[in-house]
Parts: structure tokens; C-alpha cells; sequence
């Protein structure tokens, strides 16, 4: 028994059939509006769920959860660029690995592994978040989320990093409670971060050790600089691009109004 031989245009409609939603779901995350994915996520984890494991909620396991859908959010925030995308992806399947070891398994014994891993983590992340809202196109309300998300993935860096050296350097802050794991053991060093980042500086957490003053001091340094030079940053691409939208209307009038003027000459000419 034979069959038809399919034509081009049969194989054109069998094998381009439209998908609507796949391609709304890839034009999200591959916009702009994957920047607010991941801010969410990041309020969500700082603002709610890691106060609820200090006030006394059994929240490891929704915290364990949304790091991790943190850091795959990240994956989709820079998916634009296959190769920042592959780099994250290594980074996060990495510091995702060590996470869940560390809560699952090893607890206390590994939380100095699961810090260094968090550095690296939200540290790449920040870079790659920064490096998309800068990049050509104009200013969207998006990207200035993005901003944002990249200012407090510095914050969770630097809380990450507090938490290693208060593992391994003796007496390093003073103000602290010792690590217990009924709470989330990074979550005091995550207020005193934001509470540098933002040179509020309440005093009821010192650091003492060299390494822990140092480390304040540079966070406080960017704290002030990071605000200061995104703005500078962002209104000038957006003043830059108003200039360039003005230029192309411009040019699209003078266009229109030179083609409407050889139409009157040719039909002057025409009489």
C-alpha cells in the first residue's frame, strides 16, 4: 500500500504548527520580566520565609525550597546568553547539591561549604543580573527590578560570607548568638548585611576580628557607590535612547514630508 507524497507546504504545516503558548512562556523568561521572577523570589526568601524560622516556624524546608528556586529562576534571568546560562547552571546545580547535602545530611558540619557555595552562587548571579540590565535597549520598569535584585543578591554574598567567617575565625563578631540549627544560621548575619549594605549601622552586631571589619567596611563602600553609579548608569542609557527615538521620529517626518513634496512636483508637473 502507498501513500501520498506529502508536498512542501503539507510538511510546512505539519512540521511548523504554531505553538501560542510555548512561545509566551519562552518570550517571558527570555524578556525583561524574568528580572521580576527573580526579585520575587528574592523578597520572598529574605522578607518572609527566613523570619519565619527564627520566630520559631519549622521553615528549613520552605527555605531549602525557595533557594533553590531562587538560584533556577537565576538560570532563566540569564537564559539570553547560552553561555552565562551554562555557567550559572554548573553554579547552581553546585551550590544547590551542597545546600540540600548540608540540610539533609551533614547539618552544622557542613554549613562553612554551604556559605562558600552561597558566595559563589549569588555573587555570579548579581554579576549576570547587572550585566543584563545594562545591556543595549531602553530602560524598562523591569530592568530597575533587576537593579534591585541585583543589590540584594550582594547583600545575601556578603551575609554568606559573614557566616563562613563566623564559622572559622573565633570571636569574629560580637552581638551574635552561637549557630543553632532550630534557627536559619545565616539569617542574623542576613539583617546585619542589608544593615551595612544600607550604612544604617544599628551597633547591635559588631564585627571585631580584622577579616569581619574589613569586610564591613567594603560593603559599606559599596553600599554607597552601587546606588550612585546605577543611577548615573541607567538615566544616561535612557536619556541616550530618548535621543535616539527622537532622532528616528525625526527622520521618519522629514521622510514623510519629503515624499509628500515629490508628489506635488510630479503632479505639477503632470498638468
Amino acid at each position: 500500500m502507498t501513500f501520498p507524497a506529502r508536498t512542501g507546504a503539507h510538511r510546512d504545516r505539519v512540521h511548523h504548527v504554531p505553538h501560542v503558548g510555548q512561545e509566551q512562556i519562552v518570550w517571558f523568561f527570555l524578556s525583561d520580566w524574568s528580572l521580576t521572577v527573580l526579585l520575587v523570589f528574592l523578597g520572598v526568601s529574605v522578607f518572609v520565609v527566613r523570619p519565619l524560622a527564627v520566630l520559631g516556624f519549622d521553615a528549613h524546608l520552605i527555605a531549602s525550597l525557595v533557594f533553590t528556586v531562587m538560584l533556577v529562576s537565576g538560570i532563566v534571568t540569564v537564559a539570553r546568553s547560552r553561555r552565562a546560562a551554562l555557567v550559572f547552571a554548573v553554579i547552581t546545580v553546585m551550590a544547590v547539591s551542597l545546600h540540600w547535602a548540608r540540610v539533609l545530611v551533614y547539618g552544622d558540619a557542613w554549613l562553612g561549604v554551604d556559605a562558600g557555595a552561597a558566595i559563589v552562587a549569588c555573587g555570579t548571579l548579581a554579576a549576570m543580573v547587572l550585566a543584563q540590565v545594562f545591556r543595549e535597549g531602553p530602560i524598562t520598569h523591569q530592568r530597575l527590578q533587576g537593579a534591585i535584585a541585583a543589590y540584594m543578591l550582594v547583600a545575601l554574598m556578603f551575609a554568606a560570607s559573614y557566616t563562613w567567617i563566623d564559622l572559622h575565625v573565633a570571636n569574629a563578631f560580637i552581638g551574635t548568638p552561637a549557630i543553632n540549627l532550630q534557627h536559619d544560621p545565616m539569617q542574623r548575619f542576613v539583617y546585619f548585611s542589608f544593615v551595612t549594605l544600607t550604612t544604617v549601622g544599628y551597633g547591635d552586631i559588631t564585627p571585631v576580628a580584622p577579616m569581619a571589619c574589613s569586610l564591613a567596611m567594603l560593603e559599606a563602600l559599596l553600599g554607597q557607590l552601587f546606588p550612585a553609579i546605577l543611577l548615573a548608569r541607567l538615566v544616561s542609557m535612557e536619556l541616550y535612547y530618548r535621543q535616539r527615538r527622537f532622532e528616528s521620529e525625526q527622520a521618519k517626518l522629514d521622510r514623510e514630508a519629503l515624499a509628500r513634496e515629490l508628489a506635488r512636483e510630479l503632479r505639477d508637473q503632470a498638468r
